[in-house]
This record gives structure tokens, sequence and C-alpha cells, in this order.
């Protein structure tokens, strides 16, 4: 039978081309649909938030739902208004298959809780998902999310709902043990080769079942002593301020440690009303001596989401183009994404980059750093905001100062542009319409 080729995430580096046999992909499935019989039984419309091409949309969106005889819908599902929109087109009897970023993003939508008896299922693999993230799927929707352990690599290895704890079990018909270094060791029909060492750290408790404890490539060399950036990543979340965060190198001669950091509500409204410089310091001085200097990270950049590919994985790659972005991030105190339109409320901190030398003794924030920052929040809204833009009606009307909120305004129109307007409490700053520059 023909090979299939995929490619690995990229979560902890590049990715790596991977070629698995069509033969073991639909072992695999078979096993799925096998394995979670009450999913498939009564044969509901497959919804998906991935695609195909990747191993988790091989399976779980062609091979097991065309085992189990069940229709799967055609769209990508990119936005909670789509998912409503594929939901009323089975009738509410839907398998929904997808990742832990989107879950949390639907959380905050306003619609999300009206598709409560909609879903047969809720199927979600890629990154780990949070337990305060899967209690409140299963509040919301009252169906906890299945959430599927594997690799590329292994194919298919674990699974666990939260409502039944922490452990994961391993799927029938494969074999798990520990390697000397702690590393879980899978000898399964899926696999690539037989036994796989995978780099996922783990604890097997008395009944068969295992704990994850972060991936063990992972460690990087800071001035020649090693650093797990999962251990780190855990005492820093761990800290009231903090939702979450992650940690990767950076620099060429010299390699240093920096973090993406999205702030608590409690965090965003401190820095609000203080600088990056003074939010780092109180971070430091309060997580030095957990994680000592070497862990500690040079760079922080406090961001309102993390970067996520299309798999729902954090790359290493994206993770480091963010750190070298060359101005932080306004703190975003609210954030409402609903059908064509955006509102979002941002303060500018009075240490940011984009004040400095405009001007001397009365900073403001140049019309340049307004528009890089319109686009840099539009690409977060809406995913086809144009790369190449042109503007037209573009004003800038009040100054924008320091420390000041400001209401950010998005809407795509009926002619496929977008328009815009910055806000103050004194009144408009800037308002323009975005177009797409033909290439």
């Amino acid at each position: 039978m023909a090979d299939v080729l995929f490619g690995t995430s990229g979560s902890t580096g590049a990715s790596k081309p991977i070629m698995r046999t069509e033969e073991s992909l639909m072992r695999d499935a078979k096993a799925l649909v096998e394995a979670f019989h009450e999913l498939w039984s009564d044969r509901p419309a497959v919804v998906a938030t991935i695609r195909p091409e990747h191993m988790y949309g091989a399976l779980w969106r062609v091979r097991a739902p065309q085992i189990a005889g069940c229709v799967v819908d055609d769209s990508v599902v990119l936005s909670v208004e789509e998912l409503c929109a594929a939901c009323s087109r089975h009738g509410g009897r839907v398998l929904f298959v997808t990742t832990p970023s989107f879950l949390e993003k639907a959380l905050t939508h306003p619609d999300f809780a009206g598709l409560k008896g909609c879903f047969t299922a809720i199927v979600t693999s890629g990154s780990l998902l949070r337990s305060e993230t899967s209690l409140a799927v299963a509040e919301v929707t009252g169906v906890c999310p299945l959430e599927i352990f594997g690799s590329t690599e292994t194919g298919t290895v674990a699974y666990r709902r939260r409502v039944d704890g922490e452990e994961w079990t391993v799927f029938p018909g494969i074999a798990a043990s520990l390697s000397q270094d702690g590393r879980i060791v899978v000898d399964s029909p899926f696999a690539m080769e037989r036994p796989y060492v995978m780099s996922d750290a783990v604890r097997f408790t008395d009944d068969g079942r295992f704990l994850l404890l972060g991936r063990t490539d992972r460690r990087v060399k800071i001035l020649e002593k090693y650093v797990s950036l999962g251990e780190v990543e855990s005492v820093i979340e761990a800290h009231h301020f903090v939702s979450r965060v992650r940690l990767e190198t950076y620099g060429e001669s010299v390699q240093r440690l920096g973090a993406l950091v999205v702030l608590s509500q409690e965090g965003r409204a401190t820095l609000a009303v203080s600088s990056y410089a003074d939010l780092s310091a109180r971070l430091r001085r309060d997580l030095l001596p957990s994680i000592g200097e070497l862990g500690f990270p040079r760079r922080i950049r406090f961001v309102r989401e993390l970067p996520v590919n299309e798999q729902g994985k954090t790359t290493a790659a994206a993770s480091r183009a963010m750190l070298l972005q060359w101005c932080q991030e306004p703190v975003v105190m609210e954030w409402n994404r609903v059908g064509d339109s955006l509102k979002a409320k941002l303060v500018f901190v009075s240490d940011a980059e984009c004040f400095k030398g405009h001007f001397p003794g009365y900073p403001i924030l140049p019309g340049v750093a307004q528009l890089y920052f319109l686009r840099h929040f539009a690409r977060q809204a809406f995913a086809d905001y144009p790369d190449a833009a042109t503007y037209r009606r573009l004003k800038f009307q009040k100054l924008i100062r320091p420390g000041r909120e400001v209401s950010l305004e998005i809407a795509r129109r009926g002619d496929g542009a977008f328009g815009f307007s910055l806000a103050a409490d004194n009144g408009p700053c800037a308002s323009g319409i975005v177009e797409r520059t033909e290439q």
C-alpha cells in the first residue's frame, strides 16, 4: 500500500518529514473506532478544526470516520460562528475534533454556550489541554473532552478524560514501559518502529496508567548548565500574575533564555498601571528563589496569547520570532471577537519601545506604531486580514499618550476591506479603511 508523508509539528525544533504506510494508518484508525465504539455508534457528523494533512487529522477526520461510516463536514472550522453553522447543518449531532487552543478561545465566545447538546463527543489533541479548560468545556457543553496522546512517529498511544483524573490510559494493543532515563517506551503496531522511545518523561501508576512529566528534549544548556524549560515553565505559571508561559532560547553565539508570558487578569491590571520593567522585576523577585539565576529569562515578552499553528501547537520557530519582535504588545484589557468584528481595550505601557524618541519629554504613540499594532491584532482575529495593505481615509485625530486606555475596533466590510478605529476617553484617535494590495 502507498506511503504517506507527514511533517512533525516543530514544537521543539525544526519540522521533520515522517513517512507512514497507509496500512499502519488504517490499523490505527480501525482501533480508534473499536476502542471508542460509543463515539461512532450513532454515526454522528464529524466537524473538525484540523486539516487532514497532519497525523491527527488523517486519523480522526478522514480514516476513522470512513471506517465508522460517518459523514465528514467539508469545512475546516476556524471560528465559533463557523462551528455553530456546521452544527446547524448536521442537526446538532456532531463529533467535534479540535485542539486545546480552539477550545480555550471558544470558551470566551458568547455563542459557544448555545451549542450545549449539539456534541455527541469532543476530541482534542495536538497539545495538552489544561484541567480548568477541560472542566469548563464540560460544564458549558455537557461533554468532557476526550484527550488523545500520541505523535506522528507512534500514532495513538493513550487517552484520558479529566473528569476521571490526570492519568493517561494506554491504548488497547499497545505496551508501554519506562526507559532508563525516565521516558516512555512504546511497543505499538501503529508506530514507525518497535519499540519506539518517545521524548516524554512519565511516571507509571500502580494500575498501569501514567502521568506526563514533560518533554526531555526541552532541556537546554545555559552557561554550561542544563535547564529544563518545562520545569521552569511550571514554576512561572504557578505565579498569580501568569496564565500561560512559553520559554525558548534565542541568540546565536551565546544562548539566552526568553519567555512569552500570557498574564492573568490580575497581571494585566498590574501592568496597565506599571511598566514592563517593573513587572519583570516583580516576577524576578518572586521566582528567583525557586528557579535560580540561570532559569530566569533574560528577555520577557508579555503577550495576549501564545502563537499556535493549525495543529494547535506552539512551535519553537514561532516563539523565537515573537521574542524578537521590535516592541512589546500593549496590555489587552478586553478582547471581544464576534462575527466580523473585533472590539478590544488596550493600554500602551509607559516604557514601551515605540514611545522612545517620539518625543523626548512628551512621549506619544507614532502613527506607524498604531498601524503596526492594528495589523498585529487584526491578524490574530481575522485569518484573511491582508499581508500587503493599502490604507484609505486614514486619519490621525488625537494623541495617544502612555497609560491611556484605547478602544480598538476592527470590522470586515461588505466589500472585503476592513474598517478600523482607535478611540480614547477624549474622542477618536485614528481611523481608516484597510484594503488588500493587489500583487
